[in-house]
């Protein structure tokens, strides 16, 4: 029987240089904008920032792009470059930010927070910042969040029919073969279409062009940037906080819903496990923050009623937005909250988290495991096709997120940090999600702020792709080019 490593291939260098290059390529486009932007601002430190960081992204480019074309990717080869793409679009933030004088660490956190769609922030204030600095945190959130569909789209693809019969309103074996490039077209209308219909409501919730714009960019990515330092309850009042809600869940809601509804597939849509486990997580969250926030924050019962569904939305969704200051609530609230976060959205959406379908699956494991005991020494539960390798990889990434948490949340312990505040924003790292209970904030020691940057890095890519990195056969031994 060949072993592993005979049937295991490296990444090859000129494959992942040219997938490279064509990040590059695409980042040099996203970006291009903000050197306008930053002109029109009359930003020019900052505009002349962005303008070199795009002459080095087609450098990059046009150095990497020689050659043959690239081969379809390895698995690992993809893993690889997703986050290489992310680390490379958090730098073209990053460094632009501090040229404009953002000290280099809170730049770069910043940055990994935008791309990666979390929302947390270092920074003293954002209301003292130019529109044109505002603007590039809510783009990069905007893209980031846009990257974040297509690779999941990509993933999905690739698991192809297994994933139809799991996720039950995403792709049949049909759908798969009209082809990647096909879905990838009709993801980014549909992400586009939520984006302006998002704007269009905050228009009419009442917040001005510059505002709604801003916060509809950054509402059906699940970012929950904001122009406020109180997050959206600084900047309106209550149908703008729905408005902004409301965006949140549709931006967590798997973005394959759309064309399926199109095809008149209401009944499958609305009757998808994973949808009625996102809604009931987001009922029962709010239930039981009032229930907190009442008996043990002391909120009054109104205002509880609201904060409790809205942060449970934003904190299931992992929008991140916040209605009230997160740091005053009790520790049972606070740990409510940690948990809907952890859990998260839909698969092939903007939102963080573990996914809706990996609990249904370790739901399902569960309840295998328990019917076991009742079964005869010999018997045989039949299990579906792929759904053995999905329990196992959805049991590898919950484990993976347990002990990234631990972690991270160890290490700000050890720096004498409030455990349950500190569980709380490495949390909503780890999930993106990117509300505060005030740990994230500009007097963290510079070591605190580098863990929290890691943590959304390794959460948004679901710990795997950093795994694979540092994998030896990831880098030595065969290649798939170079024959048996």
């Amino acid at each position: 029987m060949a072993s592993t490593a005979t049937l295991s291939f490296a990444v090859r260098p000129r494959v992942l240089a040219r997938l490279t290059g064509r990040v590059a390529l695409l980042l040099t486009g996203i970006n291009a904008p903000l050197v306008l932007v930053s002109l029109v601002d009359q930003e020019w430190e900052g505009a002349a920032a962005h303008a070199g960081v795009l002459a080095a992204l087609l450098g990059l480019w046009t150095l990497l792009s020689r050659g043959k074309p690239a081969a379809v990717p390895q698995a690992n080869e993809a893993m690889v470059l997703s986050a290489l793409a992310f680390a490379l679009g958090s730098a073209a933030l990053a460094l632009p930010w501090w040229a404009e004088g953002v000290p280099f660490i809170d730049a770069l956190f910043e940055g990994v927070s935008a791309v990666t769609t979390t929302g947390l922030s270092t920074l003293d204030s954002v209301e003292n910042k130019p529109w044109s600095f505002l603007f590039a945190r809510a783009w990069g959130q905007w893209s980031g969040g846009l990257m974040i569909v297509l690779l999941a789209l990509f993933l999905t693809l690739e698991r192809g029919a297994v994933a139809g019969r799991w996720l039950s309103y995403q792709l049949t074996a049909e759908e798969v073969m009209l082809g990647s490039r096909a879905w990838m077209r009709t993801m980014t209308i549909v992400y586009g279409s939520l984006s302006l219909a998002g704007i269009g409501l905050y228009l009419a919730a009442g917040l001005d062009p510059w505002n709604a714009l801003l916060h509809g960019l950054t509402t059906v990515c699940g970012g929950g940037f904001s122009t406020a330092d109180a997050s959206l309850g600084g900047v309106g009042g209550r149908v703008v906080q729905a408005v902004g809600m409301l965006g949140g869940a549709l931006g967590a809601i798997s973005f394959l819903i759309w064309p399926q509804l199109r095809k008149g597939r209401w009944r499958e849509v609305l009757g998808a496990p994973e949808l009625r486990a996102f809604a009931s997580l987001c009922i029962a969250g709010a239930a039981v923050l009032f229930g907190t926030m009442t008996l043990l924050s002391g909120l009054p019962w109104r205002e509880a009623a609201w904060d409790a569904a809205l942060m449970s939305v934003s904190c299931q969704a992992t929008t991140g937005f916040s209605t009230l200051d997160l740091g005053a609530l009790d520790p049972a609230s606070k740990l409510v909250m940690t948990v809907q976060m952890l859990l998260g959205g839909d698969t092939a959406s903007t939102a963080g988290g573990i996914k809706m379908f990996r609990l249904i699956a370790m739901l399902r494991l569960i309840r295998s495991a328990i019917a076991r005991t009742a079964l005869a020494q010999h018997a045989v539960i039949p299990t579906r096709a792929g759904e053995a390798d999905l329990i196992r990889g959805t049991a590898t990434v919950v484990t993976l997120f347990a002990v990234m948490l631990t972690l991270s949340w160890g290490v700000f312990l050890a720096a004498g940090a409030s455990p349950v505040d500190a569980l709380y924003d490495c949390a909503s790292a780890l999930s993106t999600c990117g509300a505060s209970a005030g740990v994230a904030s500009h007097a963290l020691d510079w070591r605190l702020k580098l863990v929290l940057t890691m943590t959304m890095l390794v959460g948004r890519l679901e710990i795997v792709a950093f795994l694979v990195l540092a994998y030896p056969r990831t880098w030595i031994g065969r290649r798939q080019d170079e024959g048996r």
